[in-house]
């Protein structure tokens, strides 16, 4: 699974139901700055001054020749894939969700989640081995809070000890220790052997639209929190353009959304988000429980 699928529930959040006019592409763009390219149906809603976006890419159409259409590049900051666009990509037409600018809300909220209010992390894993000469280690800059350190035992029995007196500290030299994180052990495993830290850290967020939702951290079990989460953040626009006196309203009678639809839909998603969070919590609580452990000196 990649962001995309992720990009695609949150749209799907938000437009509830509503098809966006669709094109597809005829023939490969390549990223440099290539402006005319053709599309595989009759152009339709692809217009002079329409917004059409491909992947994560936005393009501004100045013309249209049949199946032809001319554009400018790189509308709204958005940046062409490196690879280009394949042919046969998908193309929306003035997308009220931009792709690119949804996954600026799925990162968004992949460090909201990672926030101490929310409670959740994933767990990684830093291994060295242990001399006796040496108390402090360095760590990965991004350790938010040490879960549990352990070394290997040589006898049979396989039991990991664990090293139950250790600090971290932080804002090192780092010409002594590069990520500027150091883990000082004060029990002292037996030399020469693999000491195992157990550390939690926040979510990695999205490259692109191909990015690998594992690569995040994100356990599984929480796929459905981001698109919640971006879905929300987004949505809490929508009262500005409503209220603007300089740009046109809402197509809908105001008796069909009447004042405060939105803010009602804003607290039911929230709710719902704040719920889901509370609940994987709950289950990183479980399968990593807080061990107690008399830290430093």
């Amino acid at each position: 699974m990649t962001a995309q699928t992720w990009i695609d529930r949150t749209r799907d959040l938000l437009l509830a139901g509503t098809v966006e006019p669709l094109n597809r592409l005829d023939g490969a763009i390549a990223s440099g700055t290539t402006a005319t390219f053709s599309v595989e149906f009759p152009t339709g809603a692809i217009a002079a001054g329409t917004i059409i976006e491909i992947d994560t890419e936005l393009m501004y159409v100045t013309s249209t020749s049949g199946l032809s259409v001319t554009v400018m590049r790189g509308y709204a900051a958005s940046t062409a894939p490196a690879a280009g666009h394949i042919d046969d990509s998908i193309i929306r037409v003035n997308p009220q969700y931009p792709s690119h600018q949804i996954l600026d809300f799925l990162n968004d909220d992949l460090n909201d989640l990672s926030s101490p209010n929310n409670g959740l992390y994933q767990i990684k894993t830093k291994t060295f081995t242990y001399s006796a000469a040496t108390q402090g280690y360095d760590m990965n800059a991004d350790v938010v809070g040490v879960h549990r350190v352990t070394f290997t035992d040589p006898g049979a029995d396989k039991s990991e000890p664990e090293v139950r007196r250790w600090s971290i500290r932080r804002n090192r030299d780092t010409d002594t220790f590069a990520s500027g994180v150091a883990l000082v052990l004060t029990d002292a495993p037996m030399p020469g052997q693999t000491v195992r830290v157990e550390y939690s850290a926040p979510f990695t967020t999205l490259a692109s639209e191909s990015s690998t939702l594992a690569s995040t951290g994100l356990h599984a079990e929480a796929y459905d929190l981001p698109s919640l989460g971006a879905a929300l953040g987004l949505m809490t626009m929508k009262p500005i353009p409503r209220e603007s006196v300089t740009s046109q309203g809402s197509v809908r009678r105001a008796e069909e959304v009447p004042s405060g639809a939105i803010s009602a839909s804003l607290r039911d998603l929230r709710f719902r988000r704040q719920d889901r969070i509370t609940a994987e919590a709950t289950r990183l609580s479980r399968l990593y429980p807080v061990q107690w452990v008399r830290s430093g000196r």
